[in-house]
C-alpha cells in the first residue's frame, strides 16, 4: 500500500463572479484550460487533481471542466485543503502545461519528511521558449510534502516558502511550461530565450502540441 496521497491543487476562478465580466474570462481561460487538463489527465501515477471554483460557477461550466474521476471541485482557498497521513501537494495553474513524467518525478522524490519539491520549467511566450532564469527551488509549480495537511503548498507564496522548508529540485530536466499571454501579465520572464536545437525531439513535440 502506498504510504503518500498526492493531490494537484489549482486555484480557478475563486472570487470570479464578485466581479464583472466573468463569463468572458471563463471562456478566455477554456482556451488554454483545455491543455492544461490534457497535460495532467496524461500523467502516470495515482493522484487527485482539486480545483477550486466559486461556489456560484454556473452548472454547465461544471459539466465542461471536470471530465475525470481524478478531478474534484474545492470551493475554498487551495491553502485551507485539508486531509489526514503524508501527502504532497503540487501548485499547477489552470492555464499551465505538465510534461510527461512530471507526476512520477515528484513521486519518486517521496520520502517520510517534511520537505519541497519543485520542477523546472520552461516559458512561453507569443511562439517563443525562455527557461525558468530560477537556480533555486521556489517557483509556482513547487510541491509540499506534509504529514497530515496542515498547510499546503498556497501556505505561503511560492518565492518563501523554502524559508521555511528544505527544498529540492526533482529534476535537472524542465517537467512544466509557464504559458504567458495577454491574460497573465503578471508572469514575467525571467529566463534566456532558447534555440530549438536546445530542446530535442520530444520536448519540440510537446510544444507542438500544447503551444
Amino acid at each position: 500500500m502506498r504510504k503518500f496521497a498526492h493531490v494537484i491543487l489549482t486555484r480557478y476562478n475563486l472570487g470570479l463572479y464578485d466581479k464583472p465580466g466573468a463569463e468572458e474570462w471563463m471562456w478566455h481561460r477554456w482556451r488554454h484550460f483545455q491543455k492544461t487538463r490534457d497535460s495532467v489527465l496524461s500523467q502516470e501515477g495515482e493522484f487527485t487533481w482539486v480545483l477550486c471554483m466559486d461556489e456560484r460557477t454556473p452548472d454547465s461550466w461544471v459539466d465542461r471542466i471536470f471530465t475525470d474521476l481524478r478531478m474534484e471541485p474545492f470551493t475554498q482557498q487551495p491553502k485551507e485543503y485539508r486531509r489526514d497521513g503524508w501527502t504532497i501537494t503540487t501548485r499547477l495553474d489552470n492555464d499551465d502545461i505538465l510534461m510527461p513524467g512530471a507526476v512520477q518525478a515528484i513521486q519518486s522524490k517521496f520520502r517520510e519528511k517534511e520537505v519541497v519539491l519543485d520542477m523546472r520549467y520552461w516559458q512561453a511566450a507569443e511562439g517563443r521558449i525562455y527557461t525558468s532564469g530560477r537556480e533555486t527551488p521556489n517557483s509556482p509549480f513547487l510541491s509540499l510534502i506534509e504529514n497530515g495537511v496542515k498547510r499546503t503548498c498556497y501556505a505561503r507564496p511560492h518565492s518563501y516558502m523554502i524559508s521555511e522548508y528544505p527544498a529540492m529540485f526533482v529534476s535537472d530536466e524542465p517537467l512544466a511550461i509557464m504559458v504567458i499571454h495577454d491574460r497573465n501579465l503578471g508572469n514575467r520572464i525571467v529566463g534566456r530565450l532558447t534555440d530549438p536545437e536546445e530542446w530535442g525531439f520530444e520536448q519540440e513535440k510537446i510544444f507542438n502540441k500544447y503551444l
